[in-house]
């Protein structure tokens, strides 16, 4: 694969206004306009590039329901030499994503959305009719959250991409690239002693030197990926934890002043806390993958989710005891046997609230309040956890005794314990789930956008407002902003509505004359015919006459016909006046949108590039 230096795309904003295009859900025309004007307002000059887009949907080689999402777009130059393929791969956007973030990012054990972000771009290059070769046309992955995870462990196995460019990516994960990378895993077996019959020993090894030993690894193909990531971006502070490593060329920025990086907070969890976690993660993994929610449910918890389901209430409790009481014998004994291993990780958790949320309160994301609340609730859970395994312990031991009928009313009573404990597990939940709690979540969100990391590009005159450009200037004292994105689209839609309607107008005006003025003249034209034929042919209508007069010894005949005809003119179907009215009002329009141009391009006098895109965007 030649690396090739992009000539179409050459901006970090044009790439992160790209990028966020993929989530808004448009029509290919639709996209296909705004990066036209994308480009145009970057660059300050007219695409000249053709533009193809084809999307994941559309392919016919990924595999089902791994949830990847993706959109190509080829810049298709008029020579062919400057040929620019982007594969934009979606970050995470609903729960088949997070599921996977979980599986892929924390445990390491799947990597079926990098695997379709290759077989989508290389379905993209044989759609596009793309040299095999690859030698006019770059191939750049584009991507933010956790498309970087796809992208980038895409380019490290396959060599899908020749250049990586990202914005606040998940980063990528060694155990995950253990179980993806053949090659990169048979080095690591040789270079640490490894056993090959137990793959799991990865984990084992110290994180520290494997994290060492994998960007030595990949650290050439590594010189093609670029990041920008913000340091109050949720992904960036996680990625301190054991898996994750951080390649390529990696820009830094602040984008929100008030709060410091979550990072740094990151990095005073214990990483015994961060492997129970991932440990929780794994069995979560090989059991969802075996069977779902219900396999999750039984392998970690021994909990039978089908005899569950039966027992909603006493009466039907009572019912699936007497139907499936060896079922229901088995699950309490595995929950008692499995619950203190899932105990434990939780207390793991819980034990470090108080450095967890103090770091919190310190960084100021929350209040001392709301700290005391939210430890508070968090230890209530525990308590509750504490709680099912104690009354699953006694319950044991009533099994135990041998005696039926004390088993039925120890099995029935705890039943409705037990149900106590999670309802109060639930209300916990609830009180965390409150709105104050849950502002902060709202400042890391944003922290993660795409958008708050382009706004922290803006420089000079130019800003971003979303994703929509700004240009700023002062008259006096005062600092006006314009948006000129939406001034643009404003402008070109609005003359393209007021073209439209001046259309519409002739072909009603067209209308007018056929349907009215045309129509009476055919009518009358057919008549006049119809008078001239019974003039010059008097004696094939004598049939009229006899019509009404009837002499039945007498053959009378029509010598001449004389027709005095009337033609009266259309009153009232003059519409002249109602067409002008209709034409003043776009003269109008367009006076308007050409007033609201000039007044733009007057508050920047000194910058000519300004009246340039209104030239260009409005055709001119």
């Amino acid at each position: 694969m030649i690396v090739m230096t992009e000539k179409v795309v050459t901006t970090e904003e044009f790439r992160l206004r790209l990028i966020d295009l993929e989530y808004k859900n448009i029509s290919k025309e639709e996209m296909i306009k705004r990066i036209k004007q994308i480009y145009l307002e970057e660059y300050g000059k007219k695409l000249s590039a053709e533009i193809e887009i084809y999307h994941s949907s559309e392919a016919t080689t990924l595999t089902q329901d791994t949830g990847f999402d993706g959109t190509a777009i080829h810049f298709k130059t008029h020579n062919g030499d400057n040929n620019e393929l982007y594969v934009i791969s979606q970050g995470s956007k609903d729960i088949v994503d997070w599921e996977y973030n979980i599986k892929a990012m924390f445990a390491g054990k799947d990597y079926s959305q990098a695997q379709d972000t290759h077989k989508f771009t290389e379905e993209t290059i044989n759609k596009f009719g793309i040299n095999s070769k690859k030698e006019m046309t770059s191939i750049i992955g584009l991507s933010h959250s956790l498309a970087h995870n796809n992208n980038t462990t895409a380019h490290l196995i396959y060599g899908t991409f020749d250049k990586v460019y990202s914005v606040n990516g998940a980063q990528t994960n060694y155990y995950q690239l253990y179980f993806a990378d053949r090659k990169f895993a048979n080095d690591v077996r040789s270079y640490f002693s490894m056993s090959y019959n137990n793959p799991d020993a990865i984990y084992d090894i110290d994180p520290n030197k494997l994290r060492q030993f994998a960007e030595a690894y990949y650290k050439d193909k590594a010189k093609n990926i670029h990041q920008v990531i913000s340091e109050d971006d949720p992904l960036y502070a996680v990625s301190v934890a054991r898996g994750f490593f951080t390649l390529g060329n990696v820009e830094i920025m602040d984008t929100n002043p008030d709060y410091p990086g979550l990072r740094s907070l990151i990095k005073d969890i214990p990483d015994e806390v961060i492997k129970d976690f991932q440990e929780l993660a794994i069995q979560y993994t090989t059991a969802s993958n075996q069977g779902g929610i219900k396999t999750v449910m039984h392998d970690i918890l021994g909990v039978n989710m089908d005899v569950v389901n039966k027992m909603d209430n006493w009466f039907n409790s009572v019912k699936a005891y007497a139907t499936y009481q060896p079922e229901i014998d088995t699950m309490i004994r595995q929950l008692d046997k499995k619950l203190p291993g899932v105990l434990k990780r939780v207390k793991m958790i819980t034990s470090n609230a108080e450095l967890i949320f103090g770091r919190l309160v310190k960084a100021g994301y929350i209040s001392n309040a709301q700290k005391q609340l939210i430890v508070k609730e968090f230890t209530n859970i525990e308590t509750e956890l504490d709680a099912i395994q104690e009354t699953l312990s006694r319950l044991v031991g009533v099994r135990d005794t041998g005696n039926f009928f004390v088993q039925i009313g120890g099995d029935i009573a705890a039943v409705v314990k037990l149900m106590g404990h999670i309802t109060a597990i639930q209300d916990s939940l609830e009180v965390l789930k409150r709105e104050d709690l849950l502002s902060i979540l709202e400042e890391i969100k944003a922290s993660h956008s795409i958008t708050e990391v382009l706004s922290s590009l803006s420089s000079g005159k130019k800003s971003y407002l979303g994703t929509d450009m700004v240009f700023s200037t002062k008259h006096g004292k005062k600092e006006i902003k314009v948006n000129i994105s939406a001034a643009l689209r404003m402008y070109q839609d609005g003359k393209a509505v007021l073209e439209e309607k001046s259309s519409e107008i002739d072909h009603f005006q067209t209308a007018i004359h056929r349907e009215i003025s045309q129509c009476y003249e055919n009518n009358k034209s057919q008549v006049m015919r119809k008078i001239d034929d019974i003039e010059a042919n008097p004696d094939l209508y004598s049939y009229l006459l006899r019509k009404h007069i009837y002499f039945s010894r007498l053959n009378k005949k029509v010598k001449r016909i004389r027709v005095y005809e009337v033609f009266f003119p259309l009153e009232t179907a003059n519409l002249n006046e109602e067409i002008h009215v209709l034409r003043k009002s776009v003269e109008k329009g367009y006076t308007y949108v050409e007033n609201y141009r000039k007044a733009i391009e007057d508050l920047f006098a000194e910058e000519k590039e300004i009246a340039n895109l209104f030239d260009l965007v409005g055709g001119e």
